[in-house]
């Protein structure tokens, strides 16, 4: 109800007494038109007075007050809904922030699951590897996938523990560089990650000095306390390298520093256990086993296979003349000679004392006796210096067998060469003596003819 409609009502009700006894004086007739005109007018005016304040304090104020009260109340409502159209509008936006933040971090612990599977294959692939070219093989397959966008290096210490060598690389545009000392890294120098890129205070790694343009890191590598060498990754095109990919880095240092860790640990043993400590060269367990397979494998095929067993010639007396360090020498560099006389496939050892066995799979008579020769004038054109003397000439003899024509097991082949290697010693040493053939003196080492 509007403002103004009480005072209508008490017009409306003033006239309608007026002309009610406007009414009344016509139908009067004892009393004056005029005079009745008059006194309803009054009475209306009277009426209007009377009521007025009744009405206004009863019937307007009150309505006024309610009116006023509903306006009120409508501006606010009007306020709380844009207030709530305001609340809505700012919650669905943050909802549809939280949505999108809940998306990215799905995607984040997707893609961080995945790398954790890829990580945990490449450890599981590492750990049996037998090699350390198979390590290197699989660190560069498994680089490239854990770090598509990067190029990265993987750079382990050899024995000598001076400098580091590559040992994987991935990433095109970039060739980085194959050797560098443990001085020119920072992150070997301070044994921890060392960030390359943010700002000029940041030091470059001098190994980095080709992609010193680009954001780079270098994690040093650490199992059990010890550096075994470092992983560098390099971002492409100047970009900064994301926080996701150096944690990620960081993990795979350390998880790649372990496997490669026993890898080496495994070698190590490996290398104990079939090696001999001095020469370098198998031992005569290790010789054994592989001969008895080797022999296997000849019949199998049907192909030859050669043995030399060469004893050195009056080592005990050298030993008694020089010491027994000259004597570890001489074994040294006679390991040295075999090892580099070899092919891949052939067996050297050192079967015990001065005496070393040698296997030759798929080498005939003439073959292995012409290697025989060859390994006699080495030996004997050795020239050895031990604490500032030059020792003695050194021979060897030689006895060579082959199979299946002096044996067809290990054991009857090793006895045919042993027999063979006594008769050259007999007959004078420094030659060579096939089984059962007579002897090539040193004067004529290629006269070798076999007994018939």
């Amino acid at each position: 109800m509007k403002t103004n409609e009480p005072l209508r009502l008490v017009a409306i009700l003033a006239s309608t007494i007026f002309f009610e006894e406007l009414s009344v004086a016509f139908w009067l007739s004892d009393v004056e038109w005029l005079s009745r005109f008059q006194g309803a007018l009054l009475d209306s005016v009277l009426l209007m007075i009377l009521t007025a304040p009744s009405l206004y304090f009863f019937l307007v104020r009150p309505m006024r007050r309610q009116i006023g009260a509903r306006e009120t109340a409508k501006q606010a409502l009007e306020q709380a809904k844009a207030a709530l159209e305001e609340r809505v509008k700012e919650r669905t936006a943050e909802l549809a922030e939280a949505s999108q933040n809940v998306e990215r971090s799905l995607q984040i612990l997707a893609d961080t699951h995945q790398e954790t599977l890829l990580l945990g294959e490449l450890i599981d692939l590492l750990q049996a590897c037998r090699t350390e070219v198979e390590s290197e093989d699989m660190l560069r397959r498994f680089g490239r996938t854990l770090f598509p966008s990067e190029i990265g290096a993987v750079y382990i210490y050899r024995s000598s523990r001076n400098l580091l060598e590559l040992a994987a690389s991935w990433g095109e545009g970039q060739t980085m560089t194959s050797t560098f000392s443990s001085e020119d890294c920072w992150a070997l120098r301070r044994g921890r990650q060392h960030v390359t890129g943010h700002g000029d205070r940041t030091p470059c790694c001098p190994h980095l000095q080709a992609q010193a343009h680009g954001k780079a890191v270098c994690i040093p590598m650490m199992a059990q306390g010890e550096a075994t060498g470092v992983l560098v990754l390099v971002a492409q095109q100047s970009q900064r390298l994301p926080e996701v990919t150096q944690k990620l880095a960081a993990g795979a240092a350390e998880q790649i520093a372990l496997a490669l860790a026993n890898l080496q640990l495994r070698e190590k043993l490996r290398d104990q256990a079939i090696r001999d400590p001095l020469t370098g060269i198998f031992n005569r367990r290790y010789f054994e086993e592989t001969a008895v397979r080797e022999l296997h494998r000849a019949d199998r095929q049907g192909i030859c296979a050669s043995m030399i067993v060469l004893d050195v010639d009056h080592f005990k007396r050298f030993n008694d003349t020089y010491g027994h360090d000259a004597g570890d020498a001489v074994l040294k560099k006679i390991g040295v000679v075999l090892q580099s006389k070899m092919r891949v496939e052939d067996i050297p050892c050192r079967y015990g004392g001065e005496e070393f066995a040698l296997l030759f799979p798929d080498m005939g008579l003439e073959d292995v006796i012409n290697r025989a020769e060859q390994l006699r004038t080495v030996v004997r054109d050795l020239n050895i210096h031990h604490r500032g003397q030059t020792l003695s000439t050194i021979t060897i003899s030689c006895g060579v067998a082959v199979c299946p024509d002096h044996g067809q097991t290990f054991r009857e082949l090793m006895e045919a060469a042993d027999r063979a290697l006594y008769r050259a010693k007999d007959e004078g040493r420094d030659r060579v003596i096939v089984a059962g053939a007579k002897a090539a003196t040193a004067d004529t080492p290629a006269a070798v003819g076999q007994d018939r």
